[in-house]
């Protein structure tokens, strides 16, 4: 049961992240927010989102091999 869980709450997390991020953008347009704000939703992309890491390993690595 647990693995079930876990497996729920990884699927929950991986389709509801990238939503959550742009009503969150939207929301802070829509509210008038300071641009700062805008600047930390990226920042939070950046860092929760391992895709990213990801790619900026794999470009370090094609980098480093020239």
């Amino acid at each position: 049961m647990k693995a079930v869980l876990t497996a729920f709450w990884r699927l929950a997390q991986a389709y509801l992240f990238y939503p959550v991020m742009v009503g969150l953008f939207i929301w802070l347009y829509v509210t008038g927010a300071h641009w700062i704000f805008g600047l930390a939703v990226i920042a939070a992309i950046l860092i929760l989102d391992p895709i990213w890491k990801r790619m900026a390993q794999n470009a370090l690595r094609m980098f480093k091999k020239k």
